[in-house]
């Protein structure tokens, strides 16, 4: 007798619910992106229990009629896709026609519609058995009645949360689907409470505010841009607002909230000198793409996809939140006048430290303590007054005068603890932390120095020979273009061997091959040569020995010269690690310290 047997369809249906309704926020999900494809306006869901107990869902959208209500409990049925040609160019957050028939197998469901608002036709069913249907009054649009979630099945609802943690789920995807579609009003009720509500205003300050509140709307940066198949709009919170974990990276694609893990880390990238380390920024992505570029049929939940030209759109994605963040002040600042203003010459092009043979014996040691830099010497006190006096001379009547606004017009004061320089004008008091400062500044130079597409080279008087395993090995051999172009000529001279003929100068001789081993570990790792990532680490580790220290008192000159050069950095702001440089306290909040102000 034959051990493989067909599966009854009650069992089938068991099982597919098993991997669609997973929790309650996966109902919500399933039920309100329906009620979106229906093209509703307006969106209400109500729910008991943090929804154990019931999920109501109600919309103005375009209803359904009786054989659409009776067809819609049936597996794989669905109005979205009809064939091959329309699942590979699906434009609707539901397709595969699973989500109704995989809930009404685990709950009591009623589904009540109407196309007209005068007849409408209801349809319930118990744990997959239809119960009664008939016709009903209904306004236009569409409720969805879902109760007793799981109780047919106990070990599901065994691993349900409390309901507070099951609400909180909830509300995490209802913000998602709030933020794809700004145009759609949604209110949530819990327990017969309104807790959460959007306007529907399709207006993206307004959407934060009503996400984040307002602060966080006030200090929100946006940026759109169009490459070759693809629009992105890019709504981010100002650096001085983060979070301590990735969730709030939220990336929307045509209108559905989707997970990218390299899209995500592109967004770290990004931000990297811009916010402490172990923080992440909050925002939102909008990518308009082509459907024939994506699949969004990866996984049950559809919240992860597969897009086209991926490494390309990730390059753009880092240089255009690196431009957004760039553009706008991260600190306030007042008109200034001419006589106020900067002087643009290009004197100070140099690091803070006279600059004459950067040599870094041990780049990739993982022990940071270790990182040695020679030949690096401070400037002398007496030729930074010097060169900054040069520079005054030179400016002719070509010279062009700007007023600088990403930093504001200070009066230096003083400073306090040999680390902080004290400055003052209409506003209010700044602090600047001149490590940090210096460290910016620093860092600037010497990343666009190893930026250069051109490294400088130098061949090994012998070179070395070396082994790898055979992955790896298959790896190098098809990048030996792209790591000559970053320095390393590697030549394969056996399976797995590889002979080392010319580094970049940066490069030690010694530890030319600890360098080169760890990057192409981390190459291996991401599937590509990625050299911006190890100069960034190798930049930073420059840019933090070199500059002036903390508990170190600088003349007043050294202080001008810092501050003019820390105003043409492109991030002002933070140091390499996100550390703040400046900080600000306005006028009225000192007089509220010192109570010349009440308080509100």
């Amino acid at each position: 007798m034959s051990k493989i047997v067909k599966m009854s369809p009650k069992l089938a249906n068991l099982i597919a619910a098993g991997e669609v309704v997973e929790r309650p926020s996966s109902v919500v999900k399933e039920l309100v992106e329906n009620s979106i494809d229906a093209k509703a306006s307006m969106i209400k869901v109500y729910l008991k229990n943090g929804g154990i107990d019931e999920i109501i869902v109600v919309d103005d959208g375009e209803g359904m009629d009786k054989d659409d209500v009776l067809l819609a409990f049936l597996p794989h049925a669905t109005s979205k896709i009809k064939n091959e040609y329309d699942l590979q160019r699906i434009k609707t957050l539901g397709f595969r026609g699973e989500a109704i028939a995989s809930i009404a197998e685990v709950s009591n469901m009623t589904i009540s519609s109407s196309q007209d608002g005068k007849e409408g036709y209801m349809c319930q069913y118990k744990y997959g058995i239809k119960q009664k249907d008939g016709i009903i009054n209904h306004n236009k649009g569409t409720t969805i009645n879902v109760s007793n979630l799981f109780y047919n099945t106990p070990a599901r609802l065994k691993y349900l949360k409390p309901a507070k943690t099951e609400l909180s789920s909830i509300m995490f995807f209802i913000d998602r689907i709030a933020m794809a579609h700004p145009d759609i009003k949604f209110m949530i009720y819990s327990d017969d409470k309104v807790i959460f509500q959007t306007t529907g205003q399709n207006n993206d300050l307004t959407l934060m505010a009503e996400l984040y509140g307002t602060d966080v709307a006030k200090k929100t940066i946006s940026a759109s841009y169009t490459d070759l198949g693809y629009n992105v709009k890019l709504l981010f919170a100002k650096p001085e607002v983060y979070r301590s974990n990735k969730l709030e990276i939220t990336m929307i694609c045509n209108g559905r909230y989707v997970k990218n893990y390299n899209i995500t880390k592109a967004v770290t990238e990004a931000f990297a000198t811009y916010i402490p380390i172990n923080k992440y920024p909050l925002g939102i992505m909008y990518f308009e793409i082509d459907p024939l570029l994506i699949d969004v049929n990866v996984h049950p939940t559809k919240t992860e996809i597969k897009i086209s030209n991926e490494d390309k759109i990730c390059e753009r994605l880092i240089k255009e939140i690196k431009n957004m963040l760039e553009s706008y002040k991260h600190i306030p600042t007042r008109e200034l006048t001419p006589k106020q203003a900067y002087i643009k010459t290009t004197i100070f092009e140099q690091p803070m430290f006279e600059e004459q043979t950067v040599y870094v014996s041990d780049l990739t040691n993982k022990d940071l303590s270790k990182v040695e830099i020679k030949s690096v010497t401070e400037k002398p006190k007496e030729k930074v007054v010097n060169d900054y006096n040069s520079t005054m001379d030179i400016v002719k009547e070509n010279t062009e005068i700007i007023i600088d606004k990403k930093i504001p017009y200070m009066e230096y004061v003083g400073e306090v603890f040999g680390t902080y320089l004290i400055f003052q004008n209409d506003d209010g008091m700044y602090l600047v932390d001149q490590h940090a400062a210096a460290e910016r500044v620093n860092y600037e130079y010497y990343y666009e120095l190893l930026s250069n597409p051109n490294q400088p080279i130098t061949d090994l008087l012998i070179p070395d020979i070396l082994t790898f395993s055979k992955s790896e090995a298959l790896f190098i051999s098809e990048h030996l273009d792209e790591f000559e172009k970053i320095g390393f000529r590697l030549e394969q001279s056996g399976p797995v061997d590889f002979t080392l003929r010319s580094i970049p100068l940066w490069v030690s001789d010694s530890n030319s091959t600890d360098c080169i081993l760890d990057i192409i570990e981390m190459m291996a790792e991401n599937k590509k040569i990625d050299i911006m990532y190890f100069r960034d680490y190798i930049t930073k580790q420059i840019s933090c020995k070199a500059s002036i220290k903390a508990n170190h008192r600088i003349s007043n000159d050294e202080v001008s010269v810092l501050m003019e050069r820390l105003n043409k950095c492109k991030n002002p702001y933070t140091c390499p690690h996100g550390r703040p440089t400046i900080i600000k306290l306005s006028i009225p909040d000192i007089e509220k310290m010192f109570e010349r102000i009440q308080s509100k």
